[in-house]
């Protein structure tokens, strides 16, 4: 007779492997290892541009599976060509996120990307036209529209129990700096070049890229922390106000970039987005907050920069209305004005502690992969929350008011509409 394992015929709540979905990591950044823990993926092959860090992805799939299968890439190019390969979770610096993405869905696999969706608002657009006309189903990074406390503000604010919303305040991270550094040597097993990719060819330093997300802080690869992190705040704002599909249309903004030394994105800032509705998003900078970083900036520069919204939320989003409030942050933190607004979202069941939001999003994702459905962050939605970072930073960059146009995504200043989008380094381009 032969025996087999129960994993294999669905028992105890598994899934047989031929129901499962196959799956590739590109880029070893924020939870790429998701897929390796839920019982209807099945990760079969890893890529990255660091030898010892993909050599160390295919240990923890190999040891999670009880297997050696897990194949190890350098070149996105070679996993998306994989026909056995359904879906691809993408976690690389923010610069490579529109070539995969676009190269993905041109390939047929369904797509999660970590946020922000791309380094412009030009290649923004250009993802979601080759989602839409390769159908398949995407999933962008911003958790925060799966955990509870998030989707209750929604449901308050959309809800009319604020009343007239005319505010929402986003208490962001603040940037960082960084003292010059020396050129050095590419480390052995590191494929500079490629990890460059479209971005300008400069000498390689260890905190350029191999520092821990040093990159979020440097220009060519990201746009700052005002989008590599603030985007999930950009993205809670559009869900509560119910403007997944547009934009504002003035763009006020300001901030501090550092004088020298390898970092060159904002520092602390302050970015107002007036809508066609009345609705004002204000976002500044909590430079006191655990999750923030610490800079040389006088506090008074601080405070000129970020007037009369300095102090006026923690972090964390809160939505104003006429009747009342309410702030929102991960954790099940939901604080309302009145307090028994509360309740009605409660659903008669107290709500605390920490979710895994992360694994939430990525069973939305999927679960709609199985139904074809859409996900709780789609690629238009994706694409306008990210847009809000872009245009914000272009803001602060020239520091004058600019007028947004939504629905054709272009500025009424011809210098704010070449930053728009960036040049490529050949071969790249969307």
């Amino acid at each position: 007779p032969a025996f087999f394992p129960g994993a294999v015929l669905g028992r105890n709540g598994a899934v047989p492997p031929s129901e499962q979905i196959t799956m590739a990591a590109i880029g070893l950044g924020f939870a790429w290892e998701t897929g390796v823990h839920n019982r209807e993926t099945r990760m079969l092959a890893v890529c990255d541009v660091q030898r010892q860090r993909r050599d160390g992805a295919k240990q923890y799939v190999d040891g999670r599976y009880g297997n050696s299968d897990c194949r190890v890439y350098g070149d996105f190019r070679e996993v998306i060509a994989r026909d056995d390969i359904d879906a691809v979770y993408i976690a690389t610096p923010d610069h490579w996120h529109a070539l995969v993405t676009i190269a993905a869905a041109r390939a047929g696999k369904d797509i999660y990307c970590q946020k922000p969706l791309t380094h412009t608002v030009a290649e923004g657009r250009a993802v979601v036209e080759a989602v839409r006309r390769y159908g398949v189903v995407f999933q962008h990074g911003t958790q925060q529209r799966s955990e509870w406390a998030f989707d209750a503000a929604r449901r308050l604010v959309r809800g009319g129990y604020l009343g007239r919303l005319h505010t929402i305040r986003l208490g962001m991270a603040t940037g960082r700096q960084c003292p010059p550094q020396p050129i050095q040597p590419v480390p052995d097993g590191f494929d500079y070049d490629m990890w460059l990719g479209p971005a300008p060819r400069v000498p390689f330093t260890t905190l350029r890229c191999l520092g821990g997300h040093t990159w979020y802080f440097i220009s060519d690869y990201c746009v700052g922390y005002f989008s590599g992190w603030g985007v999930h705040h950009l993205d809670s704002a559009q869900h509560g106000h119910g403007t997944d599909d547009t934009g504002p249309t003035v763009v006020r903004a300001k901030a501090v970039f550092p004088h020298d030394g390898l970092y060159d994105t904002a520092l602390h800032f302050r970015a107002d987005y007036q809508f066609a509705d009345g609705v004002t998003v204000v976002c500044t900078d909590i430079f006191n907050d655990a999750w923030s970083n610490k800079t040389n900036i006088p506090l008074e520069q601080i405070k000129e920069i970020q007037g009369d919204a300095f102090g006026r939320v923690p972090f964390g989003v809160k939505f104003e209305g006429t009747e009342g409030s309410v702030f929102v942050w991960r954790g099940a933190q939901l604080q309302t004005t009145p307090g028994d607004l509360r309740r009605i979202v409660e659903d008669g069941e107290p709500r605390v502690g920490i979710e895994n939001t992360t694994a939430t999003h990525f069973q939305n994702w999927v679960d709609c992969i199985r139904t074809r459905g859409e996900t709780n962050a789609p690629v238009e939605t994706a694409h306008r929350s990210t847009t809000l970072a872009n245009i914000g930073t272009i803001g602060m960059r020239l520091g004058r008011e600019l007028r947004w146009d939504p629905d054709h995504e272009v500025f009424d200043d011809d210098e704010a509409n070449r930053l728009l989008s960036r040049p490529m380094r050949a071969p790249w381009r969307i």
